[in-house]
């Protein structure tokens, strides 16, 4: 019986001693990515969701011939006990490299509530009573949302071999 128990626990073992922790993360400041074919990858940023800071995917889409968006979701780290917003976060971004190829992924990111989708940001009248511009990107290519208040667009490199 013994035996049959040190069998059973030993691939746990063998993986946890290889530090097993999922999918390859890369963050903001990190915007070339090779990945293998088959390879499962996300992009994570920094967010407080709670503050009216957040990610979105952006258009254009990363091409599908190379790479699959797999979805998106957020954590929180705890934070002061009924204080909105003092803990920190992160957006993340999955994707699954498909095929041999390169493709460009597109986040925007937008600080204190100034927009809720790429889309209701192209939508936005003005008090002009014209259609807002959706965000250019103002920061310089190694920017990190400290840098900036403003939306900005991230855009990332992601090679398939």
């Amino acid at each position: 019986m013994r035996i049959r128990t040190a069998l059973v626990a030993l691939p746990l073992v063998a993986l946890a001693g290889c530090g097993w922790t999922g999918p390859t993360a890369y963050g903001t400041d990190e915007r070339t990515v090779t990945a293998e074919v088959g390879e499962e990858f996300t992009l994570e940023v920094p967010a407080s969701p709670a503050l009216g800071e957040n990610w979105y995917l952006a258009q254009p889409r990363p091409d599908s011939a190379v790479l699959s968006y797999d979805g998106s979701g957020e954590d929180t780290e705890g934070g002061d006990e009924g204080v909105t917003g003092s803990g920190g976060g992160t957006q993340h971004f999955d994707f699954t490299a498909v095929a041999s190829g390169r493709t460009t992924v597109k986040l925007l990111y937008c600080p204190h509530g100034l927009c809720h989708s790429a889309a209701e940001a192209a939508a936005s009248p003005s008090p002009g009573g014209t259609a807002s511009p959706v965000p250019v990107t103002t920061a310089a290519a190694t920017a990190t949302p400290d840098d900036t208040d403003n939306p900005t667009y991230y855009l990332y490199t992601i090679t398939v071999r």
